[in-house]
């Protein structure tokens, strides 16, 4: 029996399909028929059979909806929800793989990540969650704050629970859980609107350490008019609340995480600054 393929960091990338974890893919969308073809397509052209990706529409206006009924093996529904949190608990609800990724209707997952996933993932029942590295991508595809996913890659390869309590620097796209790790935390919380990521994710490491994947997995679309470009000062007060949330014993991290938080929002406060005034 085959053993797989072995890449240049000298991990097993491809399985025997009998070894090969089923993954289920969950997309929450709303009114994103200029993007939702693009990740519908990352994840079909992922070469990991058993594949199936749910779709979960909040009752979209828009072309979302003929995206859909165009595209051939995507399970979806379209109702209306109560938000981004309630979508995807929805869309793991429906689920049936081992595996799940959530990536949303603007980000896009790049080519062999999930055999990658997979391959980390099978011989380590034990391990819970995985998460791999994730590029930033503007309106075009083309990357941009590159500055600020190796910012993020320089603690991507050290996580520890104390660090990251101290801020997230854990992409979703490129976040894999295990289907009954997410629902044995509850999923996810719908009172957040900015950080249900970052509290799964805090869930998830006070269970188990997960596996960090020395590879790009994702990327992230970031553009005017997305959550992480609206409402930035909430956004990290609720990452604020995450850590405080699950701080039992670690007290300081998350006094630097108070501290970090203030000192981004300051700096992006005097960026808007000087670009109103430029």
């Amino acid at each position: 029996m085959r053993d797989g393929l072995i890449d240049r960091y000298g991990a097993r990338t491809a399985l025997p399909m009998s070894q090969r974890p089923s993954i289920s893919v969950v997309t929450p969308c709303m009114n994103a028929a200029a993007t939702l073809a693009e990740t519908l397509a990352s994840v079909a052209s992922q070469d990991h059979p058993p594949l199936e990706h749910i779709v979960v529409d909040g009752g979209s206006t828009d072309g979302t909806l003929d995206v859909l009924r165009g595209a051939d093996g995507v399970r979806w529904v379209s109702e209306p929800d109560e938000g981004l949190s309630d979508a995807v608990n929805k869309g793991v609800a429906m689920a049936r793989g081992e595996l799940v990724g959530w990536i949303n209707a603007d980000d896009v997952y790049r080519p062999g990540a999930f055999a990658r996933v997979a391959a980390e993932l099978a011989p380590r029942p034990d391990a819970e969650w995985a998460f791999g590295r994730c590029a930033i991508i503007g309106a075009r595809g083309e990357e941009i704050r590159s500055a600020v996913t190796a910012y993020k890659n320089f603690f991507v390869r050290r996580w520890s629970l104390p660090l990251h309590l101290t801020h997230n620097f854990v992409s979703q796209p490129s976040t894999f859980f295990r289907r009954d790790a997410f629902e044995a935390v509850g999923g996810l919380e719908k009172r957040y609107r900015y950080s249900m990521d970052y509290d799964l994710w805090l869930k998830l490491g006070e269970r188990s350490a997960p596996i960090v994947i020395d590879a790009e997995l994702a990327a992230f679309r970031m553009q005017e008019g997305t959550l992480s470009m609206t409402g930035f000062e909430k956004q990290f007060a609720e990452h604020l609340e995450c850590a405080r949330a699950h701080q039992d014993g670690h007290r300081g991290a998350v006094m630097l995480n108070f501290l970090l938080s203030r000192a981004i929002v300051l700096t992006y406060r005097g960026l808007a600054s000087v670009r109103k005034h430029t």
